[in-house]
């Protein structure tokens, strides 16, 4: 598999680079002070509350036996016809 870059040597750039733009070196500036600071900044763990957990367990139970008598009823016999 060949590219460009393996047909053709690159050249280096020629003139002085062009200038970048106050707002641009101003944007890469707190993008890049952003991206420190997420990195440095500690997450806390959550506190868990155990009466909410108790309640979600208890709402997750009733939603698994809610699809599996959703299941039987679809897919039971058809007594009916």
């Amino acid at each position: 598999m060949s590219s460009k870059t393996l047909l053709r040597p690159v050249r280096p750039p020629t003139g002085a680079p062009r200038p970048v733009s106050l707002p641009d070196r101003l944007a890469l500036r707190l993008g890049l002070a952003l991206i420190v600071w997420s990195r440095r900044t500690r997450r806390q763990p959550h506190e868990i509350d155990p009466a909410e957990e108790l309640r979600r367990q208890c709402e997750h139970e009733a939603r698994l036996v809610r699809e599996a008598e959703w299941l039987l009823l679809v897919t039971g016999p058809r007594q009916w016809r």
